[in-house]
């Protein structure tokens, strides 16, 4: 009896070794120490794997090269993509940077020729009133002799400004005298160009208010 309670407790301490073994192992497994699934492939929950032969894993190699040439052609699309919207967007720029340039010329340009307007404005107005005093206070012969070879305009332009002065300084003005000495065609064409220039300078009349000639008589 005692002998057979000696084989017992013998399978029972190696039960117990065993199963506190197996704990332990599991344990450690379950920590990620050691992996089972190495140890023992039953272990694994995926089947085992049977070794590539050389023409599977070439073609592998081929189709995960293939699939890398395809990312990397796509960024290449991609680059290229990106480069071309910055050569659009950069020649915009440009175009609108020329058109501002321009633009900034023609300003320049427009203030540069009004001012050289303004400044042959101002000349011509002292070099016409510096004429009109001149011929005022010539004699009628000379200032004739003079007057003949300008341009109609510059002589209407001298002439108006003289009776202007004629008229502010209270005087008789000596310019119907000037025009009976030039020849009768020149000076029926001065008469018409001086009476248009006197009332284009003339202000207009006020539809309220009609010229003296249209108004009724009292």
């Amino acid at each position: 009896m005692s002998r057979f309670s000696a084989k017992v407790r013998i399978v029972y301490l190696t039960l117990v070794i065993l199963f506190t073994g197996g704990v332990f192992v599991y344990l450690l497994d379950t920590w990620g120490v050691i992996r089972l699934e190495e140890k023992l492939p039953f272990l694994a929950s995926d089947p085992p794997k049977a070794p590539l032969s050389e023409d599977s894993q070439t073609l592998l190699d081929r189709e995960a090269l293939e699939k890398q040439e395809e990312r990397l052609k796509e960024k290449e699309l991609e680059l290229q993509e990106m480069e071309q919207n910055l050569k659009d967007r950069q020649e915009a720029l440009q175009q609108e940077q020329q058109k501002l340039e321009e633009a900034r010329n023609g300003l320049k340009e427009a203030r540069k020729q009004l001012k050289e307007e303004t400044e042959a404005t101002r000349t011509r107005k002292q070099k016409i009133e510096q004429m009109a005093e001149r011929l005022g206070a010539m004699p009628p012969d000379d200032a004739v002799a003079i007057v003949r070879g300008w341009s109609n305009v510059d002589v209407v332009d001298v002439f108006v400004q003289m009776e202007r002065n004629a008229e502010e300084a209270g005087e008789q003005s000596i310019v119907p005298f000037l025009i009976t000495k030039l020849p009768r065609e020149r000076a029926s064409l001065i008469t018409t160009l001086m009476m248009d220039a006197v009332a284009e300078r003339m202000p207009r009349n006020n539809p309220d208010n009609p010229a003296p000639e249209e108004q009724q008589p009292q």
